[in-house]
């Protein structure tokens, strides 16, 4: 698998998505100051002492990136997947004197990799930034511990996962139609789900592990229906 992975990162460059993963950090590390400033923009605003609690937004923070980054695997599920598998291109792949079925385990195992990896590495770098000057100059009315910190870590972690879980399930619309658009919109839509429904809830507990665990359940019969539809191609 190792090698196949390779292979891939060999036959497509992921500097554009290095760029994206950028751009993303530098835009959520602004609007996780921007949520945290606003109850002192408007202190006569009651509706925006939900934004006093460090717990609430991180949340928020992390809920988004999470609904960002499963519509960035999508994106790249799309050139890396659907493409390839549409059209010509797919007579290439299968000429490769392996298991289709692994050839697709490789490029999902890699799409997803990157996906959690780049949101962990980017979402811990935001927090250690906003937490740093926090302790110095807050923004927050709320008191930041340890256990605030611990939590806000542990929250970006599972939704990491949820953004590279989601991404596979959105890889499932597009790969049944063939089309990119249907990848992208259809990420666009469950994220958006998902971001309302784990939004009822803004503090870390066991609502976001019921989130990963619905996730990762929804990916296992994707998989083998992937695995399938692979097989059954003709070229």
């Amino acid at each position: 698998m190792k090698k196949l992975i390779s292979l891939e990162l060999k036959r497509n460059s992921l500097k554009p998505y290095y760029i994206a993963v950028g751009i993303i950090m530098i835009s959520m590390l602004g609007f996780l100051y921007l949520i945290a400033a606003m109850p002192k923009i408007d202190p006569s605003e009651a509706d925006l002492e939900i934004f006093s609690s460090y717990g609430s937004i991180i949340m928020i923070n992390n809920i988004i990136g999470s609904a960002i980054f499963s519509i960035l695997s999508a994106v790249m599920a799309s050139k890396f997947i659907i493409e390839e598998y549409s059209g010509k291109k797919a007579i290439l792949l299968f000429s490769y004197p392996i298991s289709r079925t692994k050839i697709l385990d490789a490029k999902i195992l890699m799409i997803f990799s990157y996906t959690v990896l780049s949101m962990l590495v980017s979402g811990g770098i935001i927090l250690l930034i906003f937490f740093t000057t926090e302790s110095l100059f807050p923004l927050c009315s709320g008191t930041l511990t340890f256990g605030v910190i611990l939590n806000s870590f542990i929250s970006l972690f599972f939704y990491a996962l949820i953004a590279g879980l989601l991404g596979v399930i959105s890889l499932w619309f597009g790969f049944v139609k063939k089309s990119v658009a249907v990848t992208i919109v259809s990420s666009c839509i469950i994220s958006s789900i998902i971001s309302q429904i784990s939004a009822m809830s803004l503090t870390f507990n066991y609502f976001t592990i019921i989130v990963l665990i619905i996730a990762f359940i929804a990916v296992i019969p994707i998989l083998g229906n992937l695995h399938k539809q692979v097989k059954k191609m003709e070229v």
